[in-house]
């Protein structure tokens, strides 16, 4: 968060180059507008009168393409930046996919969609990897780190560009994603439990084969994405508890209106005794 806050001061202070830079330039327009005209307005009379006229159109004219040209280069430059700062904001450093607060808003998008009727159901997987702090132990953190991208990227090519996979944390993934039915979700999980399946690290001398634990949860409505959350997170402790390197999915019963405001105004109370609370 603090190198976010850092990121976004120095953008703030190339805004601030662009304005000076643009103050500059315009000072230099304006000049050369003026030793211009001490040498074209050196007489009187009605071609004299001419030349002032066609100066005062032209030079306007000539005056904006250094502006526009000047603007579209240092803007996209900026806009550029921008979006750099946006995928830092929101992107696993580690992995490549999502991070939590990147997820979060992607979730609740597709949420909005399926409360629009845009969607018939959404699925959301959760994804564990399994004895992950045994290959840490045995053939080290590196190998780890190559464990977490490994089942990241096996993750972001299986799914679409619309879907959101992100890392919550540790070795732990998620995937939010439109789906038509139970069925089709857990198809979808079992694909990509498989595909992991062949997936291996080394370290040199020693490897292990990767798998992972899924839990999931298939929803048609609009619910609280704490209450989707504990389905699929009580789910995927099923599939560890069971022996791992299985695939654990259930839908979420629907919520009628009322008990999903009366659910969202519980919500809106415990955040705001959190904010009441004195800081630590």
């Amino acid at each position: 968060m603090h190198e976010t806050r850092l990121r976004m001061a120095r953008t703030f202070q190339h805004i601030r180059t662009i304005f000076g830079e643009f103050v500059l330039l315009l000072l230099a327009m304006t000049l050369l507008s003026v030793v211009a005209a001490f040498h074209i307005f050196d007489g009187v009379g009605q071609a004299a009168l001419n030349r002032a006229l066609g100066f005062a159109v032209v030079v306007p004219i000539l005056s904006a393409v250094p502006y526009a040209i000047y603007f579209v280069v240092r803007l996209t430059g900026l806009m550029q930046h921008n979006d750099g700062l946006q995928r830092a904001a929101t992107t696993d450093r580690l992995t490549g996919v999502l991070n939590r607060p990147g997820f979060d808003t992607i979730i609740r998008r597709h949420m909005a969609a399926l409360g629009d009727h845009q969607y018939a159901g959404l699925m959301l997987l959760i994804i564990d990897a399994d004895h992950f702090k045994r290959i840490n132990d045995r053939l080290g953190h590196p190998t780890g780190d190559k464990a977490l991208k490994a089942i990241a990227g096996a993750l972001k090519r299986s799914m679409r560009g619309s879907d959101a996979v992100g890392r919550l944390g540790g070795e732990e993934f998620a995937i939010s994603f439109p789906c038509t039915s139970l069925e089709q979700g857990k198809a979808v999980a079992e694909r990509l439990r498989l595909s992991i399946g062949k997936l291996s690290v080394s370290d040199g001398k020693q490897s292990a084969r990767l798998s992972v634990s899924i839990g999931g949860a298939f929803y048609t409505t609009p619910q609280l994405f704490d209450r989707v959350y504990g389905a699929a997170d009580v789910n995927l402790y099923h599939s560890k508890r069971t022996g791992r390197n299985r695939t654990t999915i259930t839908s979420v019963a629907a919520h009628g209106r009322r008990y999903l405001q009366a659910d969202r105004q519980q919500e809106n109370q415990q955040a705001a005794r959190l904010t009441a609370l004195p800081a630590r």
